[in-house]
């Protein structure tokens, strides 16, 4: 999947990828007790934008209706996040 910084439309690259937040933000996830969702943390080397992508997956045995409807409420979280240079990018993931 091609990601793209949100601030300058650079490509980001596997290096953009920052390990030690996204498994961070992982472990957060867990012990929130949240399913069905992978969260990624990317910074642009060139404009320093941060981007956060959230993948959502769908879980056993739920409709598509349902995934739609968590993706759009993790959709409607990530656009009240207001920080500087930040954006939270939200995509849905197909089943295997």
């Amino acid at each position: 999947m091609m990601r793209f910084c949100s601030g300058c439309r650079r490509q980001f690259t596997p290096q953009d990828l920052d390990k030690e937040e996204s498994k961070e933000m992982e472990g957060k996830r867990r012990d929130l007790g949240l399913e069905g969702a992978r969260f990624l943390y990317y910074q642009c080397p060139d404009c320093k934008q941060i981007d956060i992508f959230v993948h959502v997956l769908p879980l056993d045995g739920e409709s598509e209706e349902r995934l739609h409807a968590r993706r759009a409420a993790l959709e409607s979280a990530a656009q009240s996040i207001h920080k500087a240079r930040l954006d939270v990018v939200v995509s849905e993931r197909g089943r295997p």
